[in-house]
């Protein structure tokens, strides 16, 4: 009788499990890449913008800017998005890489997620498919908010 119960716990655990399709957010294929194009704007005017950005975005998200190199209009930041509820108990913060090239007329921005991490501090890189998907909606948002303030950007 305990075996059986035992087995029937097993079985119903392993089809759970199975029905539970996780998400790497470390995927090559979820790199968020994009091009946009300001044909009016100066390289130095969009790198103060973006730079402007980051330092604004610092209020809703972590951003540590790692390098700048303003005659090459390269920039690299780490950033960890808003939380993203996901569960009962815990929030959700992706950490990536953000690099921008910057010339006239012109900025690529490149996602590079890394892992994400939890209000219990805990790390990972791989979620249960619906909560992997609102973390990344997270950083389209941002890239969105990104591009409205370039085009919003009073200094132009």
């Amino acid at each position: 009788m305990q075996t059986t119960v035992r087995t029937a716990l097993v079985l119903c655990l392993g089809i759970l499990l199975a029905g539970c399709a996780s998400l790497d957010v470390t995927s090559p294929q979820y790199e968020r890449s994009k091009t946009y194009d300001f044909t009016d704007k100066k390289q130095d005017k969009l790198y103060v913008a973006i730079n402007d950005w980051l330092s604004q975005s610092a209020n809703s998200q972590e951003t540590e800017v790692e390098f700048t190199d303003k005659e090459a209009g390269k920039i690299s930041a780490k950033i960890i998005t808003q939380g993203v509820l996901c569960g009962p108990l815990e929030d959700f913060y992706l950490t990536a890489d953000w690099t921008f090239d910057v010339k006239d007329g012109a900025y690529r921005v490149r996602v590079d997620p890394l892992h994400v991490d939890t209000n219990a501090r805990r790390k990972t890189t791989s979620l249960n498919e619906k909560c992997g998907r609102k973390v990344l909606r997270e950083v389209t948002r941002a890239m969105r908010g990104l591009e409205t303030h370039i085009v919003n950007y009073e200094s132009f």
